[in-house]
């Protein structure tokens, strides 16, 4: 079996170019032409069909990419299987996260895990939820942590905890009078700030949604003051006194922010599901368990 094989006939189809696949694979286009000609030949069929623009499979190739994706997938299941000989003395999780989930909470799920497993690397991929439920579909990560919805098929996940989406404020903005304080989180409606500056997310990202499915629903423009991709640059520039935003619970917690904002419930109340995800039916090794049970027990205490 040369793996070698089902590398070149996967890249060219993912990029359906034999000279955009030959960049990728830092090889000439000459020699990987040849060698898809001499594989061809020795299997009788033809893979790609060289008359389209782009390049496309044949039917015979659409069948052989299939078969080399589960065969991958058996010797991907298999080489991590051999990670468990180790009993968690070595082995490594490959974890894709939000950026705001990267800030908070995994600053203080890292430390428990190390400490529990030092020998066990982790590798941090940063991405928008979209680009890392498409990672985790390719098996270029092992496990992420995202918030509910997912949108792609082929994904399972179990779930940490819902979190409530807070409102930050500045901390010198003076309640409506109406507003009972004696709370924790005085609740609010969405239309006594409705008029005040917001630092929102950029449109793509799940948070930003929400809060737009708000303003919509109440008939509210926002004033936007500035867009930014990050929670935790919208939750420090609140505190700073630049305007409002909306910021998980997971946030609130983990921040640790020596003046923080003015934190606000909404009447009308939001929340989102923290969820640990996984490809469907993917091979689930002890080190990955270990992680999500680590992360499990350190968002929810």
């Amino acid at each position: 079996m040369d793996l070698k094989e089902f590398e070149y006939v996967l890249a060219i189809n993912e990029e359906r170019s034999f000279s955009k696949a030959a960049k990728r694979l830092f090889i000439s286009q000459p020699s990987l032409s040849q060698y898809i000609n001499r594989l061809e030949g020795q299997l009788g069929i033809t893979i790609f069909d060289r008359n389209t623009i782009p390049l496309s499979l044949t039917y015979e190739g659409s069948l052989y990419i299939e078969s080399i994706k589960s065969i991958l997938n058996i010797v991907t299941n298999m080489q991590k299987s051999f990670e468990d000989i180790s009993n968690l003395k070595k082995g490594r999780v490959n974890i894709g996260l939000t950026p705001s989930k990267a800030n908070n909470p995994l600053p203080a799920i890292l430390p428990a895990f190390k400490e529990a497993y030092p020998g066990i690397d982790l590798i941090i991929t940063e991405r928008t939820s979209t680009e890392l439920e498409d990672m985790l579909l390719k098996g270029q990560v092992d496990v992420c942590m995202l918030n509910l919805p997912i949108k792609s098929k082929g994904i399972e996940y179990e779930s940490i905890m819902t979190e409530n989406i807070y409102i930050a404020a500045p901390r010198d903005y003076k309640m409506p009078a109406h507003i009972n304080t004696n709370m924790d989180y005085p609740k609010i409606n969405i239309k006594d700030i409705a008029k005040e500056q917001f630092i929102l997310l950029h449109p793509n990202q799940r948070l930003r949604q929400i809060a737009d499915a708000l303003f919509t629903e109440a008939n509210i423009k926002p004033k936007i003051l500035l867009e930014t991709t990050s929670i935790e640059t919208a939750l420090r520039l609140s505190a700073a006194g630049m305007g409002f935003s909306f910021v998980p619970e997971s946030s609130v917690r983990f921040a640790g922010l020596t003046n923080p904002p003015k934190y606000y419930k909404l009447d009308h109340e939001l929340n989102w599901k923290l969820v640990i995800a996984y490809r469907e039916n993917a091979y689930k090794t002890k080190a990955v368990k270990a992680f999500a049970e680590t992360a499990k027990k350190v968002v929810t205490e």
